[in-house]
C-alpha cells in the first residue's frame, strides 16, 4: 500500500499569497529611466534656428547649398549641459515644396564635447501657419552616442512660401527647434 503525503492547504495558499505579493511588489516599484531601458529623455533643449539656401529655393528643384545653425538655449535633464550649437551643411537638389532628407549635424555642447548625428528620417506637417519638421536619428559619436535623437523645427509658412515666386527665391527662414535625446 502506497502512503501519499499531502500538503496541507492553508501552507500552500500562504505560499502563493505570499508569491503574488512579491511579484506585485516587483512591478510596481518604481525604477529609474535607464534601469527600465525606457524612451525616456535625457535631455531636451529648446531653441532658434536660422536655415540658408544658396541659390535661394523656388518652386521646381535645383541644385543648392543649405546651411543650418540652431542655437539651443535652454537644455534640461543632464546637469552638464545648458545650451548647444547644431551646425549641419548639406548640397542637394530641392525646392520649396520638396526640402529635407537624411543629414549628418555636430552638436558642440557648452561643456567642450560634441556629438555627430546621422538624421535618417524628415516628415513634414502644416499646423496652421507652421510648417512642423520632425527629424529623428541617432547619434553616432561623442557625448549620448548610441542614444536616439529627435528634432522637431517649426518654421512660418506663409512669409516663406512667397519668397519662393521671387526671383532670388527663399535665402532665409527662421523658427524655433527642439531637441530631445532619448535613452537606451
Amino acid at each position: 500500500m502506497r502512503v501519499v503525503r499531502s500538503i496541507p492547504i492553508r501552507r500552500s495558499r500562504r505560499a502563493w499569497a505570499a508569491l503574488l505579493v512579491a511579484l506585485a511588489l516587483c512591478l510596481l516599484a518604481p525604477t529609474s529611466a535607464s534601469a527600465r531601458g525606457s524612451d525616456a529623455p535625457l535631455l531636451e533643449c529648446t531653441g532658434t534656428v536660422k536655415q540658408t539656401y544658396t541659390p535661394g529655393l523656388h518652386v521646381l528643384p535645383r541644385f543648392v547649398t543649405y546651411r543650418g545653425t540652431i542655437e539651443y538655449s535652454n537644455c534640461v535633464g543632464d546637469v552638464e549641459i545648458t545650451s548647444a550649437t547644431y551646425r549641419e551643411t548639406l548640397e542637394y537638389f530641392a525646392s520649396c515644396t520638396a526640402n529635407g532628407g537624411p543629414s549628418e549635424a555636430t552638436i558642440r555642447w557648452n561643456n567642450g564635447q560634441a556629438s555627430e548625428l546621422k538624421v535618417v528620417g524628415v516628415e513634414a506637417d502644416v499646423v496652421g501657419n507652421v510648417q512642423v519638421f520632425t527629424s529623428v536619428g541617432k547619434v553616432v559619436s561623442g557625448r549620448y552616442s548610441g542614444h536616439a535623437v529627435n528634432i522637431i523645427t517649426a518654421l512660418p509658412k506663409l512669409s516663406s512660401l512667397a519668397d519662393c515666386l521671387t526671383p532670388s527665391g527663399l535665402t532665409e527662414v527662421q523658427g524655433s527647434s527642439t531637441l530631445t535625446i532619448v535613452g537606451l
